[in-house]
């Protein structure tokens, strides 16, 4: 049985990216592909037999999205959302391949990738992370969602956590809070260790002691904040402030509050993270910051479609941190003089 060529076939004959021939048989858009480039990829395609019905067709060309967790997360809406929003307006079809985190089945992905006419690669993660890159991606136009390399650096985008924990205690601090306690995640979390230094970078630029007392890292679920606030309670100089990891952690610290004969915000005010779909209803409404992963997506299409309109020209591969937008509601409060606690 005679093989079918692959692009991947006139790729190494033309001495191009498959990206390029796949730009080329796909027509695709606003490319600076040059006219010899261009002539000899069809050249090729037409002496090995390659079929080029998908050109004929005038179907858009693909970008891949491979994301290792696929759930009902708004977080993961938010990525997929916001990339299929932006492939669409710019003349892309988004195709996204679910790799659950397993390293089988993202080479299964990659290894049928391979065999598609496509332009390019969204390489995501649904929690920020540092990533180990297959080596395909190195050779394909590729920009990293919600995560980085370090070893072979890439376009990539990823939300400002220490910028947006700083802002969230600044505000506090503007509310006349000195005592601001903090309740984060496991250093394992990228995300954790990034919003740690936001605190204690807003405390240090307002010269407030950072007072590890008032740090506490656990579980980020509804359990571990109300845990979290009962070790605070025991304290002689209690927080009148909390700045939480998550919406979930704040959930928790509202629940120990309410136990503790606490109001909120009138004895203590408390910011969460996320702005999950409950944190609104919340009583009161919980303050809370916003991750830009719809914006974070449409950053790495827009990226990628410069990759693929010029191939041969240097892009930038720089980390882009977006920010974060914070979601003001009634659960934060000036300071008042200070209120005995039972």
């Amino acid at each position: 049985m005679i093989k079918k060529p692959t692009m991947s076939d006139i790729a190494t004959a033309c001495g191009v990216s498959q990206a390029t021939v796949s730009l080329v048989l796909n027509n695709a858009p606003g490319t600076r592909i040059s006219a010899a480039t261009r002539d000899a990829v069809l050249s090729a395609a037409a002496k090995m037999g390659y079929s080029t019905a998908v050109r004929r067709t005038g179907r858009r060309p693909l970008i891949a999205m491979l994301i290792n967790e696929v759930t009902s997360s708004p977080h993961v809406a938010g990525l997929i959302d916001g990339a299929g929003e932006a492939a669409n307006e710019l003349g892309y079809l988004l195709s996204v391949m679910p790799t659950d985190a397993d390293g089988e089945a993202e080479q299964a992905a990659l290894n049928h990738l391979a065999t598609l006419p496509f332009a390019g690669v969204i390489y995501a993660r649904l929690i920020t992370q540092q990533v180990t890159l297959p080596s395909q991606l190195i050779e394909w136009p590729t920009v990293l969602l919600n995560c980085y390399a370090v070893e072979k650096p890439l376009p990539s985008v990823v939300p400002g956590d220490l910028s947006a924990v700083m802002k969230a205690t600044l505000s506090l601090i503007d509310a006349g809070h000195t005592r601001i306690a903090y309740i984060g995640g496991e250093d394992s979390i990228e995300a954790s260790r990034e919003r740690i230094k936001g605190y204690r970078r807003a405390l240090t630029m307002r010269d407030i002691p950072v007072d590890n007392h008032l740090i506490i890292k656990g579980r980020w679920t509804i359990q571990g904040g109300y845990a979290a606030f009962k070790r605070l309670q025991v304290l002689d100089d209690r927080p009148t402030a909390i700045c939480c990891f998550c919406d979930r952690i704040a959930m928790g610290v509202y629940e120990a509050a309410k136990e503790a004969g606490l109001q909120i915000p009138r004895d203590l005010s408390v910011i969460g993270f996320d702005n999950e779909s409950y944190s609104g209803d919340m009583l009161p409404p919980l303050t809370t910051m916003q991750l830009p992963h719809a914006d974070m997506a449409r950053y790495a299409v827009e990226k990628l479609a410069e990759m693929i309109a010029a191939p041969r020209m240097q892009h930038d591969n720089h980390r882009v941190k977006l920010e974060c937008e914070m979601i003001m509601r009634q659960s934060v409060a000036p300071r008042v003089a200070f209120r005995k606690q039972s």
